[in-house]
């Protein structure tokens, strides 16, 4: 793996969350309470772009589906809402490493 430069730290902190393109993945990276989280930022449901934080939970939620991931640990925490029967445990995301370098957010891919 490597690492890979994407938003500013201060872009970031402002959005709260990103989906950013890294080479040929697209992840969702996350800035709660200055600890930055960095998961696969495509639904392993219907393969859209994951893009609602809530910082409270610690959760990312899909724009099409409203399935819910936790940031810490990629897995799906709230079924599709046109799936509510799915198998959360055999659809979690790929979580990365994730750093601040000299004011840009660097991830492992």
């Amino acid at each position: 793996m490597t690492w890979h430069k994407t938003i500013s730290a201060k872009a970031l902190k402002g959005a709260g969350g990103s989906s950013v393109k890294v080479g040929d993945e697209v992840v969702y990276i996350a800035s709660v309470n200055d600890k930055l989280y960095a998961i696969n930022g495509v639904c392993s449901h219907a393969k859209c772009i994951l893009g609602i934080i809530e910082p409270e939970k610690l959760k990312v939620k899909c724009l099409c589906h409203h399935a819910e991931f936790n940031l810490t640990d990629g897995k799906m925490v709230t079924p599709p809402y046109v799936a509510p029967d799915i198998l959360m445990d055999k659809l979690p995301l790929k979580v990365y490493s994730v750093k601040e370098e000299n004011g840009f957010i660097e991830v492992d891919v």
